[in-house]
Formats: C-alpha cells, structure tokens, sequence
C-alpha cells in the first residue's frame, strides 16, 4: 500500500472541498403561485429596494430568468407557458446587505432548485434589427445633472429623457418584429425625442400610414435601422415545473 503522503492529504481535502462547495443562496425564500392580479411592469426588476432583499409579485417566470441571468427576453428558449401563463411570488432575503448584482446568483440557485429547471446554452442566428450610426453625429443631448428619468410624450413624439439607448432599444423589441440591438456606440445616458407613430399597433399592423419608424429614427435621432442577421447566445430551458417545490 502507498503511505498516506502530506501531498495525499492536500489533495483529499481539495477534492471534499470541492464536492461540497456551494455558490451564493439567499438566507430565506418563498416561491408561490400568485394570488393574481393586473399584469406586471414591462422591465422586470427587484421590487424591494432595501439592501440584501428581494421581491417580484405576480410576475411570469420569464421575468425572473431574465433579472437572474441578465438576460433579454429574446436571449431566453423556453415552453411558452413561462412567459405569462403562470405567475409567482418571489420573496427572498440574504444574510446581510447585499446589492442587486450579488443577489443575481442567489436568484439563479433559487430558480434552478424550485422549479428544478435545466438548462444549457447555445448561441444561434437570429434575425434582428441594429440600431447603428448614421452619416452623422447623433441628435442627442447630455441631460444635466440634476435631471429626471422619465419618457413623456410631446407633439413632436416620445421625449426621453436622462435615458440609454438601451430603453430605446427595449421599447422597439417589444413593437417590432424581431430584436432591437444597441450597436451606436453611445454608452451614455442621453435626452432625444421621436416619433414613435410609424411603429406597429393592433389598428395599425404596418404603423401609421404615411410614416416610417426606419425614417423617423433616421431624421429625429440620425441614426439608422438595419435588418441582419446576428449571432445571439441563447439561454435554452430543457426542462423547468410549473409547480415550484416546497418552501
């Protein structure tokens, strides 16, 4: 037999260690159906702003994968009923004042156990719209210091305001016919204003007649809307419960 070497030692210790190691888990949490009530928010979030707590009330399981994993809601595969057939109460806290981006993980860990979801990634190519430069510089503006972080509606179109191009972004996704990806280059938040009458509506399946979003971004914002094709890292739900386990 081999002597039971210091080296030996080291190694059964790290291996245990391993074997046993957890990531991060929120101290106590609650995941139910909800009781129901009016739809959710458009952009899921933490509801409770107190550090080291977390909640999301009535909301689709969608909305929680995509606060978890930073997701957008195209960057997710699933069985469609998680979209908005279910909704759940999550109510969790961690053991001390943890921020948002910490809680992400617990979130993940939470999800997986109570709903005994399995996943996998998988990048594919997808048709979407790139919001890219135009010929020139673009039509936006520095907001003050001071500013508020409102969208207001003027006669000129939608007034944005202290915002990224992100929640333009967001906001066409959801219109249009295919993902909207940010590719201007503006990292910044920015006031502009546009006219947002070409976009679709149930009365209007083309937008308005006479009007183009493709036009408008180009004459409000200067820049352009191109259809493509992108490469985009897909989040790929194998299997998940609509009854999540016991609290």
């Amino acid at each position: 037999m081999r002597p039971f070497t210091i080296t030996s030692f080291l190694v059964f210790v790290l291996a245990a260690t391993a074997i046993g190691q957890t990531g991060p888990a929120f101290e106590v949490a609650s995941v139910k159906h909800a009781a129901g009530g009016g739809p959710p928010g458009d952009i899921p979030r933490n509801m409770d702003s107190s550090p080291g707590h977390f909640a999301m009330r009535n909301v689709p399981l969608r909305y929680a994968v995509e606060w978890a994993w930073d997701l957008k809601d195209y960057e997710i595969s699933g069985p469609d009923w998680i979209r908005g057939d279910e909704r759940y109460d999550i109510i969790a806290k961690a053991s001390g004042a943890a921020t948002d981006e910490q809680m992400k993980p617990m979130l993940q860990a939470l999800l997986l156990e109570r709903f005994q979801m399995k996943i996998r990634r998988e990048t594919k190519d997808l048709p979407v719209y790139v919001l890219a430069p135009g010929k020139g510089p673009a039509k936006v503006t520095t907001p003050a210091p001071d500013a508020q972080t409102r969208i207001s509606g003027t006669a000129a179109g939608a007034h944005f305001e202290k915002q990224p191009m992100s929640r333009l972004t967001f906001l066409l996704t959801r219109r249009l016919d295919r993902p909207v990806l940010d590719k201007t280059g503006l990292t910044g938040m920015y006031d502009y204003t546009l006219d947002l009458s070409g976009l679709p509506t149930p009365e209007h399946p083309m937008g308005e007649e006479g009007t183009s979003i493709f036009s408008a971004i180009q004459k409000d914002l200067g820049l352009k809307l191109e259809a493509r094709k992108e490469p985009i890292s897909i989040l790929v739900i194998d299997q998940v419960s609509k009854i999540p386990t016991a609290n």
